[in-house]
C-alpha cells in the first residue's frame, strides 16, 4: 500500500503546497492512539485549484465538496480517503506558526499543534452529528489529559468560550475535573 503520508509530504513539498495535518491522525500524532479511517489536512484556500490539480494527477476523485471541505476517495481501495478543510489566509497562517513537526507512520509531517487542534475538535463538535458521535469530545478529553493542559487556564477558556457549544463546554468541564480531582 502506498504511503500517503510519505506522497502528500514528497509531493506537496515540491509543488509548494502548504498543509498541516488535522484530525484523528494529527490526534495520534500528539500521542493518544484512535482508529481513524481517513486522513485530513488544512490547507489554504488560496491553494484549492493546486491541491485539486495535485490530488487528481495522483488518481483522487473529489466526491464533495463545500466552499470550506473537499472529501477525495483513493486511487485504490487499500488507501485512506482524503479530507481537506480549507481556510483563509490569516487562519493558516495562526495555525502554521504552531504546528509541530511529528511522526506519522515513517514520515515527518506539519501538524497542528495541540491547542489548536483542540480547537479544530470543538468547532467540529459544533454539528450535531459529530457531536453525537463522541469522537471528538473524548480526543479533547484525551489530548487534555495526555498533555497536562491546565483547563483553568485563561488559553483554554478562551478556547472553550469561543469554539464550544454551552453543553459541550460544560461536558468537557465535568469531564475533565473529574479527572484532576
Amino acid at each position: 500500500m502506498p504511503d500517503i503520508f510519505q506522497l502528500i509530504k514528497l509531493s506537496a513539498h515540491a509543488k509548494r503546497l502548504d498543509f498541516l495535518l488535522i484530525g484523528g491522525h494529527a490526534v495520534n500524532a500528539h500521542g493518544y492512539t484512535r482508529t481513524t479511517l481517513d486522513v485530513d489536512l488544512l490547507a489554504r484556500d488560496s491553494q484549492r485549484a493546486e491541491w485539486k490539480k495535485f490530488l487528481a494527477e495522483k488518481g483522487y476523485q473529489l466526491i464533495h465538496e463545500t466552499t470550506v471541505f473537499a472529501q477525495y476517495d483513493p486511487p485504490t481501495r487499500e488507501e485512506m480517503n482524503l479530507d481537506m478543510m480549507f481556510v483563509d489566509e490569516p487562519t493558516f497562517a495562526k495555525l502554521n506558526a504552531g504546528r509541530q513537526m511529528l511522526t506519522v507512520g515513517t514520515t515527518v509531517l506539519p501538524v497542528a499543534g495541540v491547542l489548536h487542534l483542540i480547537a479544530l475538535k470543538l468547532h467540529a463538535t459544533r454539528s450535531k452529528d459529530r457531536a453525537a458521535e463522541g469522537t471528538d469530545f473524548y480526543d479533547i478529553v484525551n489530548l487534555v489529559r495526555m498533555h497536562q493542559i491546565d483547563i483553568s487556564s485563561p488559553t483554554f477558556h478562551e478556547i472553550l468560550e469561543r469554539y464550544a457549544s454551552e453543553s459541550i463546554r460544560q461536558r468537557l468541564l465535568t469531564e475533565l475535573g473529574r479527572s484532576s480531582v
